[in-house]
């Protein structure tokens, strides 16, 4: 699965926001493309559409996970 994603602008308070979630990744980057021509500039600043592929679901990331309740692949912290 493929994720397209609106990266907003932090400094100009654009939000981000999921586009939408593909099984195929030719069409994900093409609405990721079809996106930028469209919308690079939305709510008063830049955005960039990016894709994603999508991760094994229920797993945090270890950078994050130190310190959460959220299960580590499969092991509780």
């Amino acid at each position: 699965m493929w994720i397209v994603v609106n990266i907003g602008c932090i400094e100009c308070g654009v939000s981000s926001k999921i586009v939408g979630v593909f099984s195929d990744e030719a069409r994900a980057n093409a609405t990721a493309e079809r996106c930028q021509e469209e919308h690079s500039w939305r709510e008063h600043g830049q955005n960039e559409f990016e894709v994603f592929l999508l991760p094994e679901t229920d797993i945090i990331d270890a950078e994050y996970a130190e310190g959460s309740n959220v299960e580590l692949r499969g092991r509780a912290l």
